[in-house]
């Protein structure tokens, strides 16, 4: 399996529940996170996030600062 392969995207929660929700304009994407806590594939959604540098959106519960702090304190 590739770092960018996302077939597990189909075993996420997210793969049928409106992908707005993750994408928000504004303000704290709360809703989009206490979907990510339930969901079987977090994990590897957040790896790909941070291996792909995902900059956009809510990714394995955590936001863009979220991930860019952990990014730094893997560095």
């Amino acid at each position: 399996m590739s770092d960018l392969d996302m077939t597990w995207h189909e075993e996420g929660i997210c793969a049928t529940t409106d992908p707005d929700l993750f994408f928000p304009e504004s303000g704290t994407p709360q809703d989009a996170i206490k979907v990510c806590l339930g969901c079987p594939v977090r994990r590897r959604c957040l790896d790909h996030a941070l291996t792909a540098g995902e900059d956009h959106g809510i990714w394995g519960g955590t936001t863009r600062n979220q991930r860019r702090r952990m990014t730094k304190q893997a560095a």
